[in-house]
């Protein structure tokens, strides 16, 4: 794939998984067109209400991109409204902050071919990771997701609610599940759509953190600077993408890694609707 397949396949890959989970949710929205993509999960998580996809030129699409935020306004739900390299980035950043949205931090999403990466570091000792395909395991990879945070009901309930399509064994989202001496400590989640695979939420304990290098991309985005450490590490490119949600206090958990071609960065954007 050259740059531009790649661009288009993680574009693809991002709105499909935005879109996958609540679709099997009862109460959930998802409004999908050739050049926008609304997903309303009904709880208030601005990590499960997404709007993106957007090819929409902020001139002639100014009423179509109010009515999607007034969506969520009207029901009082946060949410994130993604601009990729493909869908808004560069263009339509000045109408969403007029809108009220910020950007307060960058984001960077990486990406490399499986055959030829090499990931430098160790594996822990004793680590067992298992792919979530049972409840209980659910109930663990949902522990490990919000022991960094605030206690947040909502990861449970979605993650609950949508079980069946979480560990069917042909379903493209796959999670994760590290265990240390039976006890769960880190968790991934990966969907693999369009050819390639992408990574998405990534946590640990605190316990079991490095402090060089800590991985709770649940608790807060990818820094700018560490995401560039790691693109030079592995000799990419990198592409920015940018992140707007609804809510100032409650950074999003898309830092993200599509594995197949050069690393893409992604710049982060939160804010309050008034």
């Amino acid at each position: 794939m050259d740059r531009g397949a790649i661009l288009k396949a993680f574009e693809s890959n991002l709105w499909d998984r935005a879109a996958f989970l609540p679709k099997v949710r009862k109460d959930s929205v998802v409004d999908e067109s050739v050049d926008l993509l609304l997903v309303d999960s009904g709880l208030a998580n601005a990590d499960f209400n997404t709007i993106g996809k957007s090819s929409l030129h902020p001139r002639f699409g100014a009423e179509r991109i109010e009515k999607a935020i007034k969506h969520f306004k009207s029901k009082k739900l946060p949410f994130t409204w993604i601009l990729g390299p493909l869908s808004g980035h560069g263009a339509m950043e000045p109408t969403l902050k007029g809108l009220g949205l910020t950007c307060p931090e960058d984001q960077w999403v990486m990406a490399m071919t499986l055959d030829t990466v090499n990931i430098p570091g160790t594996v822990p000792g004793g680590l067992d990771v298992k792919r979530v395909v049972n409840a209980a395991q659910l109930d663990h990879f949902a522990d490990v997701m919000t022991a960094n945070t605030p206690a947040d009901e909502t990861i449970k309930t979605f993650y609950t609610d949508t079980k069946d399509a979480i560990i069917a064994p042909a379903s493209p989202l796959r999670l994760y599940v590290g265990y240390i001496s039976n006890e769960p400590v880190a968790v991934l989640e990966a969907f693999s759509a369009h050819g390639i695979l992408n990574l998405y939420a990534m946590a640990a304990l605190a316990s079991v953190r490095s402090s060089a290098r800590p991985i709770s991309y649940a608790a807060r985005p990818a820094s700018t600077a560490r995401a560039n450490a790691q693109a030079m590490r592995f000799g990419s490119e990198a592409t920015a993408m940018a992140v707007f949600t609804s809510t100032a206090s409650a950074p999003n958990s898309i830092a993200s890694a599509a594995w197949l071609g050069a690393p893409i960065p992604a710049s982060t954007t939160t804010g309050t609707v008034a």
